[in-house]
């Protein structure tokens, strides 16, 4: 049994009504929160991140957003000195949210049971005080945890870094 062969990076923009929410989801603002602000529904809340998930070549919002920080189609967050040290274990979480696994995918990876998976990221989440997983890859991007080298997705999908000029 073969793996399958990485789709080609993700090359469509996102419009700039997707850019506002995955903007808002990237600051942990809930799907109700999001929609009464831009006095629209939360069906066209999900129906927009779909749409930047398949335009991405991702899943899930958490993707999503690193997604976005990487092809720097949203602004990545500013650098926050955490006085914290994360361990090789809490690293591995977030990179593993920041792809867009599965927390079933995410034990299987790592060999733990779904139960101690879940466990492990609801614990990072309480630890940096993340409202959501969308909004801990966004503070895994302000602690220097995630970054543009961590272009491989779950969804088999291989992020495209724009060049620097």
């Amino acid at each position: 049994m073969s793996a399958r062969p990485p789709r080609p990076p993700a090359t469509l923009p996102l419009t700039p009504a997707q850019l506002r929410i995955a903007r808002r989801v990237a600051d942990g603002e809930s799907t109700h929160t999001i929609a009464s602000n831009l006095a629209i529904t939360a069906g066209t809340i999900n129906v927009q991140l779909q749409h930047c998930g398949q335009k991405l070549g991702v899943s899930g919002r958490a993707a999503v957003v690193h997604a976005c920080f990487v092809t720097e189609q949203l602004e990545r967050p500013e650098t926050a000195t955490s006085p914290e040290v994360f361990s090789d274990t809490e690293i591995e979480t977030w990179r593993m949210v920041a792809i867009g696994a599965t927390s079933q995918h995410f034990a299987d990876r790592v060999r733990i049971s779904r139960e101690s998976a879940v466990g492990r990221v609801r614990s990072l989440r309480e630890r940096v005080k993340a409202e959501n997983d969308p909004h801990l890859v966004t503070l895994g991007w302000s602690c220097e945890v995630l970054d543009e080298s961590l272009t491989e997705m779950a969804s088999g999908a291989i992020l495209r870094v724009p060049t620097r000029k």
